[in-house]
């Protein structure tokens, strides 16, 4: 997906911005240098036009009833996914392990082995998160229930809204188990072997946690935040700039 067709990603970027500029202490107008990420089946087509979306000057903006003057004055671009495995690096460095990125709209999926990604070994499905939620209410529809998609992702997160039936939350725990059991499945189909240590990454697989921990397929899963990916994109930015 490029994410240069609008102004999301970017708007997405300046409360990150915001927050950085505050922890630094720094008043007035600020340059700055922007660590972002793209999914690793994507990289190498639009890592360049990623970057030039984001440079610009005069920025004006108000976070937090703040006003903000910046300058983007230089803007890297990383992969997403080994971003994040780069936060634990020194545990898989001497091993070959699998990372699973689960975001939204897309699962990203590679091997790394002794610290290097695998190219070959780089594949994207379209069927993340959403997909589930989407299904799920679209099956809870057929009895005439309609709920938001933060209730669905509470239930399925385990926070029990204790406002639902119990075969509602039912319904949602049999079909997260199943997109869990399929997911991994179609991975498997790629040639990935579950035996090797598998690092979960992204919002979807913080959520998914539970389901993925008691599948039979997974031998031993290490999780990552849905942050992971920013604190990596902030550690190899710092080592660019250090050289």
């Amino acid at each position: 997906m490029d994410k240069t067709v609008n102004q999301d990603a970017f708007i997405l970027s300046l409360p990150a911005i915001a927050d950085a500029i505050n922890k630094a202490g720094v008043e007035g107008e600020v340059d700055v240098i922007l660590g972002v990420g793209l999914p690793i089946v994507s990289y190498g087509t639009l890592k360049r036009k990623f970057r030039e979306y984001f440079l610009r000057r005069d920025i004006k903006f108000n976070f937090n009833k703040k006003d903000y003057t910046i300058n983007i004055v230089d803007c890297r671009t990383y992969t997403q996914g080994y971003s994040a495995l780069i936060t634990v690096f020194n545990n898989y460095r001497n091993l070959l392990c699998n990372v699973i990125d689960i975001g939204g709209y897309t699962i990203d999926f590679f091997r790394v082995e002794n610290g290097i990604i695998d190219v070959s070994s780089c594949y994207s499905l379209h069927s993340g998160i959403i997909t589930l939620i989407a299904n799920i209410q679209q099956e809870l529809l057929k009895t005439n229930i309609k709920l938001t998609e933060t209730q669905i992702q509470d239930i399925i997160a385990g926070k029990e809204p204790v406002l639902f039936e119990a075969d509602i939350k039912e319904i949602i725990k049999v079909m997260s188990e199943e997109y869990v059991e399929n997911i991994l499945a179609k991975i498997e189909e790629y040639g990935f072997e579950f035996r090797n240590p598998t690092v979960f990454t992204g919002g979807g697989s913080m959520l998914l946690q539970k389901y993925i921990e008691e599948s039979r397929r997974v031998k031993y899963a290490d999780f990552l935040d849905q942050f992971a990916n920013a604190r990596g994109y902030k550690i190899l930015l710092e080592q660019e700039l250090r050289r």
